[in-house]
């Protein structure tokens, strides 16, 4: 146990704060593709059907 938390310790200390901007960059990229994308889907359930 005392091994585990080592070296869990040891990856959060390699951690820094621009790999924590880059990958939170990278999230919010993909979701903002993903939304955009969003509104082309037709058909569905739910939301407003053309007609």
């Amino acid at each position: 146990m005392k091994t585990l938390f080592r070296e869990a310790s040891l990856f959060v200390s390699k951690v820094n704060r621009q790999h924590i901007q880059l990958f939170l960059l990278v999230l919010t990229l993909s979701l903002f593709l993903l939304g955009a994308g969003a509104p082309a889907a037709e058909g569905g359930t739910g939301g407003m059907t053309g007609g």
